[in-house]
This record gives C-alpha cells, structure tokens and sequence, in this order.
C-alpha cells in the first residue's frame, strides 16, 4: 500500500466541475470559498482517486467527501454510495448535510443506524437506495438478511475510521469488505495519522492512493484558546460549578466513564443549571432526545462521554470542558474540536489532577499556547501503576 501526495488543487467551488444545483445548495448554505483540505480533497476524489484526508477539526471534511460523492452520484445513474461512520449522532448529522446538498435533487437514500424502526430500514433498503449512511454495527446486521445490499457500490466512504477500530467495530468492516464486489472508490477523512491508516487502507484501497495532510492538521485551530488548572480530584466539582457560572452558549463536558458522565449530570441538575447528560449505554430514543434539546439549545450544558467527541458540528458550542482526560490523546484533539469550528472562536478549559502525569504529558502538543493555573499548593504529578 502506498500513498501519494496529491497535486491537485483548486481554490473556487465553481472550477471543481461540480454540478450546478450543489453549487445552488453550496452557496444557499453560506459556503462561499473551499477551505484548505476541500481545495485539494475535492478535485482528488472527483478524478475517481482513493484518498485519504488528514485536516483539522472543523476544517470542512464533511464536504470533502459529500460533494464528490453527490456529483458522482448525478452524474452516474446507475451508481451506489455507502457512507460509514462511527455513530449514529454523527450519521445523523452528515445525512442532514447530505440531504441539504443534494436538495431538489433525486437521489434515494437511507439512514441506517439505531433509533430508527427496523421495518423502515428493511423497506428502504429494498429499494436499492443509491445513497447509504450508516454505522457498521447496523448496516451489518441488514446484510445478514440481504446479501446484495451492497450491489452496485461505487463509492465507499469510511469517516473517522480510526475511531471505529478503537470502538470495536473491526469485524464488521471485516463484513462490509468481503460483501463487496467488482471495483470501487474509497474515501476515507479523519483529524489525525497514525498506524491504523495503512490497516484500513489495505483492506479497503488499491495498491495507490492520494493523501492530502494540510499543513495544520493534527494541531488545534487558531481561533481557540485554552487553559488548564491543575487541582485535586476534591476540588473538581466546585470548580465546575464555578466556570460553569461565567460562560455563555453552549457547552460540552467530557467525562471519562458513563458512571462519571452521569454523576457529574446529576450534580449540575441538582445546582439547577440548564444541563442534561448522555453515553452510549442509553437508549437511542433518550439520546435523541437530550442531543435535540441541546442543538435547539433548550439546555445550555451537556455532559457526555467521547462518544460525542468527534464529529458533530454544533455551531453554538462555545466552551468545552475536559473534566477528566480521555485515554487516548488524539481524543483529546478531538474534543476541543467541537469548538472554534469554521473560523469561529472557542474557548477549551482542561481539568489535570496529580494522577493524570502520563495521559497529560501526551497532550502537551495539542496544549502549546494554553493558559495555567494550579489552585493546589505544591501540586506535583505522580504516575499510576
């Protein structure tokens, strides 16, 4: 498997060859200039190239890849598109994009996730929709039942793909990959690179493929600003509370664990803040309807684990608190990438206590520039076993 640096790139949506009804929608969305990694991902993927996409968070993925795909799609009747993400929140939200983009435009399509009635799914897929978005785990559980829901595919799309290898999801991509037949294209975008690029690009690529890595991918975005405060596990909850007083619009909490997710929940409701707390091991019907509140901006706060630290795109977001450290650094990235998306600004406040040495010392390149502050005197790491 190699990768190779693409050389293409144009820097106006109308050079791109793009159809004119996604132009219409593009510009009806206040989407007026391409950002870096859609100048080059786009011209890439519209040349019927496999491609990897490495760029910031909130730097335009999402279009990246949807643009090509709509065009590729209306301009090929007889083609299929699978998009596969890691949540349903997040299938959710880029279906939304999709649908907006491919407005007065007929393409069939399906949301294939949980939450969703599964007499609906089965009646949609059996039209051959030519437009699927889907999270693996679901979409697997439809093949078992239809061997050629996949026929016709030519446009694979896999969004986040390191994080469905992290959350278990190997297997069902395993799945995916055996169904397909004859030749396709695939797509893949995410924040960072590492190892599992090459895993996935060999299981799903040819033996080339482009890479487009901007120049400031894998760093936090300009327009953010941050601060750390090092204290004690005790001391947490109130200063919560305290920052929690002084900030404005919306605001995300992020947890380690469900069991904290939860605590931290019920302790803000019962200071009565406008708050309310989701993880995965609710059930898909109460998640919808706190992440609903929250977009509609009914609540102000919403504590969750990193199960919704990738991906969603809610412009009203202001503040995102760490309150514990995620375990792996790149979630961290992605975390205060919910923030300061699309050239807005945003502010990310950390919460370090003595036992977080190791997980925070791995953080340190996505914290240059941070403010600090340490309310716990002679406060001194100490590394756990």
């Amino acid at each position: 498997m190699k990768f190779i640096d693409s050389k293409q790139q144009k820097t106006s949506f109308s050079e791109m060859g793009l159809p004119s009804s996604l132009l219409t929608n593009i510009e009806k969305m206040g989407l007026l200039h391409p950002t870096p990694v859609q100048c080059q991902a786009i011209p890439s993927a519209l040349s019927g190239s496999d491609l990897l996409a490495i760029a910031q968070t909130g730097s335009g993925k999402t279009l990246a890849y949807a643009l090509p795909v709509l065009s590729s799609l209306m301009n090929n009747p007889e083609a299929r598109a699978l998009i596969l993400l890691p949540s349903r929140e997040i299938a959710d939200q880029v279906y939304r994009v999709l649908m907006a983009l491919s407005k007065e435009n007929s393409i069939s399509s399906s949301l294939v996730i949980s939450g969703i009635p599964n007499a609906t799914q089965v009646s949609q897929l059996k039209k051959n929709p030519k437009l699927i978005v889907a999270t693996p785990g679901r979409l697997v559980e439809h093949l078992r039942n239809n061997k050629l829901l996949l026929k016709g595919l030519k446009i694979l799309v896999l969004d986040e793909a390191d994080r469905m290898l992290d959350m278990g999801f190997s297997s069902q991509l395993k799945i995916i990959r055996d169904t397909l037949r004859g030749q396709w294209q695939t797509l893949m975008v995410a924040a960072s690179f590492g190892s599992w690029a090459s895993a996935v690009a060999r299981t799903f690529m040819g033996l080339e493929a482009i890479l487009v890595r901007t120049e400031s991918a894998e760093t936090p975005v300009y327009t953010l600003e941050q601060k750390i405060i090092f204290m004690t596990s005790a001391q947490k909850n109130n200063q919560l509370r305290d920052a929690l007083k002084t900030m404005k619009g919306g605001v995300i909490v992020f947890t380690e664990s469900m069991e904290s997710c939860a605590a931290v929940g019920r302790f803000l409701a019962h200071h009565d803040f406008s708050s309310d707390f989701m993880h995965g091991d609710m059930n898909p019907g109460h998640r919808n309807r706190v992440l609903r509140e929250f977009r509609d901006e009914k609540i102000q706060i919403l504590i969750t684990t990193d199960l919704l630290a990738r991906g969603l795109d809610l412009p009203h977001v202001q503040n995102i608190i760490s309150f514990e450290l995620p375990y792996k650094s790149e979630d961290f990235l992605h975390r205060i990438g919910r923030t300061a998306r699309a050239g807005r600004k945003g502010n990310a406040l950390t919460f370090v206590t003595a036992s977080d040495g190791r997980t925070f010392r791995k953080m340190t390149p996505y914290l240059q520039g941070a403010i600090e502050e340490t309310i716990t005197p002679n406060f001194k790491f100490f590394d756990r076993d």
